[in-house]
C-alpha cells in the first residue's frame, strides 16, 4: 500500500518537475527520496525513480503534442461546435474545433435580439459553420497573482481565440454525428428544459446538480458558496455518482436483473453520465472509481478504495498530465483521498452529527493548502455550515432528479414538486447568505510563500496521522501548529519591512496601491472602472467584468491586505471611481479622500449616498493638506480652487517612498500642472505618474523640465480606443531619456523598497 502511495507522489513530482523545475521541486524530490529510502529500501527508491521518470516523460510528450497548426493571419475558418456555447447577453463564446481538429475559443458579439433567439435554437454540438474572423493569442496574467487565461487555455490544448466578425446559421450544416455528439445534444436538451420550465431562483442549482452546468446560478450566490467552502456541493462528484449508481443498481435488482448484467450496464452508463454531466475532472474521478468497482465485481474481484483512487489518479495523470494543474482536479482528489485515508477516524464516532463534522473538518483541512495557494483565503465557519448543507444537498440531489422526471411526464404534479424545491433552495440560500456575511465566513491569508506552504501541509499530514493513531496529545500539537502558522500568515504584513508602490493594470483607468512597511499604511489611489453604456435587456450579461472584484480585490487578497487605511479618489470619472462600491464591499475601508469642489459630482452619481450608508469616513482635501505615516509625508498639491473641468480638479499627491520622490497626478491637465509649478517652483520628482493616461493635454514640457523625473509611469488600457498614450507625450519623455513604464505594454508595474532602496519590476516581460 505504501509503495502505491509513493508512486502517486512520484508521478506528481515528475509532472511538476517538467513544468516548474526549480530549487523548490528539487528540495521536495530529495526529501521524498530520503523518506522512501528510510521507510523501505534501495529497491523502493529505484521503483519511485522509475515512476518519476515515466511521468516526466509523459509530460514531455504531452507538451510536444500541444502545438498549433495556425500561423495567426488566417481569416476564414470552418469550425465545428464540440459543445454547446455559452450565449450570455450579446456575447456568444465557447469551445470549437477547426477542420484539422485543433481547439479554438470562439467569441462573437450578437447584433440583434432575433439573431440571439435563432442561435439559441439552432446551435447544437456537432454543427459545422463557415465563419470569418481573426485569431489572437489568449491574454497572459497582467497583474501579480492574477488568473492566467493563456495558461488556462494552454492546459486544454487551446492556443487561439477566434473572434468572428460574421456569423450566420445559413452557413452552417450538420456533419456526420457520432455517439458523443448525440449524448451532448441530449445534455443540452435537458439544460434547455430546466431553463424554460424551472423558476429563475432554482434553475441554476438544478442544472448544476443534474448536468454540471453552473452558468445560471446568480454570481453573488456563487461567491457566497465559494467563501463558505460549499461550492463542492454544486460540482458533480462522488456524492452524485454514488447515489445514481446505487439507485440504478437497486432498481435493477428489484426488477430481477442479474448482478453480472447490472455490472455491465453500469460500465456502459457511467461513461455516458460523464458526458451528460459535463466531463469535469471531479466527474471523471468519481466515475472511473465506480467503473473500477463494477468491472472488478463482474469478475468477482475486489480492490480497496485506497488502491482504486490511486490507480485512477495515476491513469488520469498519465494520459492528461496537464490535469495536475487543474484546480478542480486538485480539490477533488485531495478531498476524496483524505476521506478514504480517514475512513477509520470517521467510523469511530457513533453520532451522525459528529461523523458529519469530522468529514467536513477532514475535507476542509485536506484542501486548505490548495485553497490558500489559488484563492488566498479560507473559511472557518464553513466547517460547521457543511454539517448542515451536506445532508441537505444529499436530499436535494434525488429530489431535483425526481422533480425533473415527474415534470417531464406529469407537468401538473411536477409543478407542485417544483414549488417545494424552489422554496427549499430559497431558504437554504438565505441561510448561506447570512452565514457568508458573518466575520469568520472567510479569512484572507494572502498567498503563502513556499516554505510556509510546506510547513502548513506537513502539519496537516502529521495531524491526520496522529489522529488516525489515536494519539490526542500529538494531534493537538499539530492542530496548534497549523493554527499558529495560519495566525502568522494572517499577520505576515506586520512583520514585513518592505513596502511597495504598485500600478495595477485595470485597463483604461487608474489604480495605484501603496503599502508602507510593517503594515503602517495601505493606500489605494483610484479603483479603475469602465464606462457603462445603455443596453437593452437582451444584451445584458449575467456577470459583467469589474475591475474591483476581478482585479483589485484578488490582488489585495493575495498580498494578505485586509483593510485600506485610505482610498483616494482623485476625481469623479468612471475610469477612476467606477469600482468603488465593489472594492468597499470586499474590503474594510477606514477613510475615503475626495477633492474639494467635487462633492456635488459624487452626490450626482449616488456614490456619496453609498459611502454614507457604508459608514465610511470621508475627508475632503485641498492644496496644503498633508499626513505623515511611517516616516513618509504625503502632500496634497491639488485641487486649489473650484474647477468646471473634472480632470483639472484631480487630487495630486506628492511624497517620498523608498528613496524616491513621487508625483501622482490623476488626470491633471497642462493648466493644473502650470499652477503647481508656479506654486512650487523648486519641486522635483524622481517618478512621475503621467497625467490622464498619456493624453496630449497633460505632461507638458514645462512640467518635465521642472520635475526632471528619471522614470514615468503611464496607466493605459491595451489597444484603448483613445490612442493613449499620445505619441507627443512619449516623444517628450524619450527625448529627455526618461524611462517609460506602460501598463498597456508591461501589465502591472511594481516598485518594491526597503529603507531608501528599491527596484522596479513588471508582470509582463
Amino acid at each position: 500500500m505504501a509503495a502505491l502511495l509513493f508512486m502517486a507522489v512520484s508521478a506528481t513530482l515528475g509532472v511538476t518537475a517538467f513544468s516548474f523545475f526549480g530549487w523548490e521541486v528539487l528540495v521536495c524530490t530529495m526529501l521524498f527520496f530520503l523518506f522512501v529510502f528510510y521507510k523501505s529500501n534501495m529497491r523502493g527508491v529505484v521503483l519511485q525513480a522509475v515512476t518519476l521518470l515515466i511521468f516526466l516523460t509523459a509530460a514531455f510528450i504531452s507538451e510536444q503534442l500541444r502545438s498549433t497548426s495556425f500561423i495567426g493571419n488566417e481569416t476564414s475558418f470552418n469550425i465545428i461546435f464540440s459543445d454547446m456555447p455559452d450565449i450570455d447577453g450579446n456575447m456568444l463564446r465557447g469551445a470549437v474545433r477547426s477542420e484539422s481538429g485543433e481547439k479554438l475559443q470562439l467569441r462573437y458579439t450578437i447584433q440583434r435580439e432575433e439573431e440571439k433567439l435563432l442561435l439559441q435554437r439552432k446551435i447544437v454540438p456537432g454543427l459545422s459553420c463557415d465563419v470569418e474572423g481573426f485569431l489572437e493569442k489568449p491574454a497572459s496574467r497582467r497583474n501579480e497573482n492574477s488568473f492566467d487565461y493563456h495558461e488556462y487555455l494552454k492546459q486544454q490544448k487551446t492556443f487561439w481565440i477566434l473572434t468572428t466578425e460574421r456569423f450566420s446559421i445559413s452557413d452552417c450544416t450538420f456533419g456526420k454525428g457520432d455517439i458523443v455528439q448525440a449524448i451532448k445534444k441530449l445534455r443540452q436538451v435537458g439544460i434547455a428544459y430546466v431553463e424554460r420550465n424551472f423558476p429563475e431562483d432554482s434553475r441554476g442549482y438544478v442544472a448544476a446538480l443534474l448536468f454540471g452546468d453552473q452558468r445560471d446560478i446568480d454570481e453573488e450566490e456563487l461567491i457566497v458558496f465559494q467563501k463558505l467552502g460549499l461550492v463542492h456541493l454544486l460540482a458533480i462528484s462522488g456524492l452524485h455518482v454514488s447515489f445514481l449508481s446505487g439507485l440504478i443498481f437497486y432498481l435493477g435488482i428489484r426488477l430481477g436483473i442479474t448482478r453480472e448484467r447490472i455490472n455491465v450496464l453500469m460500465l456502459i452508463l457511467l461513461p455516458i453520465y460523464v458526458i451528460i454531466s459535463g466531463a469535469s475532472p471531479s466527474v471523471w474521478r468519481a466515475c472511473l472509481m465506480a467503473m473500477t468497482f463494477f468491472a472488478l465485481a463482474y469478475f468477482k474481484k475486489t480492490v480497496s478504495t485506497f488502491k482504486s483512487i490511486i490507480l485512477v489518479y495515476l491513469l488520469l495523470l498519465f494520459f492528461q498530465t496537464n490535469l495536475l494543474f487543474n484546480i478542480g482536479f486538485q480539490l477533488s482528489f485531495a478531498a476524496a483521498f483524505s476521506m478514504v485515508m480517514s475512513s477509520e477516524i470517521i467510523r469511530r464516532y457513533n453520532s451522525k452529527i459528529l461523523q458529519l463534522l469530522s468529514v467536513s473538518l477532514i475535507c476542509q483541512m485536506a484542501t486548505l493548502p490548495i485553497l490558500l495557494y489559488h484563492f488566498f483565503e479560507a473559511t472557518v465557519l464553513g466547517i460547521l455550515i457543511n454539517v448542515l448543507f451536506v445532508p441537505l444537498y444529499a436530499f436535494l440531489l434525488p429530489f431535483s432528479l425526481v422533480t425533473f422526471a415527474v415534470h417531464i411526464c406529469f407537468p401538473s404534479a411536477g409543478q407542485i414538486l417544483l414549488s417545494i424545491l424552489n422554496m427549499i433552495l430559497l431558504c437554504s440560500n438565505k441561510v448561506a447568505s447570512f452565514a457568508g456575511s458573518l466575520p469568520l465566513a472567510s479569512l484572507g491569508f494572502g498567498k503563502p510563500a513556499f516554505i510556509m506552504m510546506i510547513l502548513i501541509a506537513t502539519a496537516i499530514i502529521l495531524g491526520f496521522v496522529f489522529w488516525d493513531l489515536s494519539i490526542p496529545k500529538k494531534t493537538g500539537y499539530c492542530v496548534a501548529w497549523v493554527a499558529l502558522l495560519l495566525f502568522l500568515q494572517l499577520n505576515i504584513e506586520k512583520l514585513d519591512s518592505t513596502g511597495e508602490v504598485s500600478f495595477i493594470d485595470v485597463g483604461q483607468g487608474d489604480s495605484i496601491f501603496i503599502r508602507l512597511p510593517f503594515d503602517k499604511g495601505n493606500y489605494l489611489i483610484d479603483t479603475g472602472g469602465r464606462v457603462k453604456f445603455e443596453q437593452e435587456a437582451w444584451e445584458r450579461r449575467r456577470g459583467s467584468f469589474n475591475t474591483g472584484t476581478d482585479i483589485i480585490l484578488p490582488l489585495l487578497k493575495s498580498k494578505s491586505i485586509s483593510r485600506l487605511d485610505k482610498l483616494i479618489l482623485t476625481h469623479p470619472d468612471a475610469d477612476h471611481i467606477g469600482s468603488v462600491k465593489e472594492v468597499a464591499r470586499g474590503i474594510k475601508i477606514k477613510e475615503i479622500i475626495i477633492g474639494k469642489g467635487t462633492e456635488q459630482e459624487y452626490i450626482k452619481n449616488k456614490l456619496a449616498e453609498y459611502i454614507k450608508a457604508s459608514n465610511i469616513r470621508v475627508k475632503i482635501v485641498q492644496r496644503g493638506d498633508q499626513w505623515k505615516e511611517a516616516g513618509s509625508t504625503f502632500y496634497i498639491l491639488n485641487p486649489y480652487e473650484a474647477e468646471e473641468d473634472k480632470n483639472e480638479a484631480s487630487i495630486v499627491v506628492y511624497t517620498q517612498l523608498g528613496g524616491k520622490r513621487w508625483l501622482f497626478t490623476g488626470d491633471l491637465g497642462a493648466k493644473g500642472e502650470e499652477a503647481i509649478i508656479q506654486r512650487y517652483p523648486d519641486i522635483r520628482a524622481d517618478i512621475l505618474k503621467v497625467g490622464h493616461h498619456g493624453s496630449k493635454t497633460s505632461t507638458s514640457d514645462l512640467l518635465l523640465d521642472v520635475l526632471k523625473p528619471k522614470a514615468a509611469i503611464i496607466s493605459a488600457g491595451k489597444n484603448n480606443r483613445y490612442g493613449h498614450p499620445h505619441s507627443e507625450v512619449t516623444n517628450s519623455l524619450e527625448m529627455r531619456k526618461i524611462v517609460i513604464y506602460r501598463t498597456d505594454e508591461k501589465g502591472g508595474i511594481i516598485y518594491q523598497f526597503k529603507g531608501k532602496r528599491g527596484t522596479f519590476s513588471t508582470v509582463l516581460p
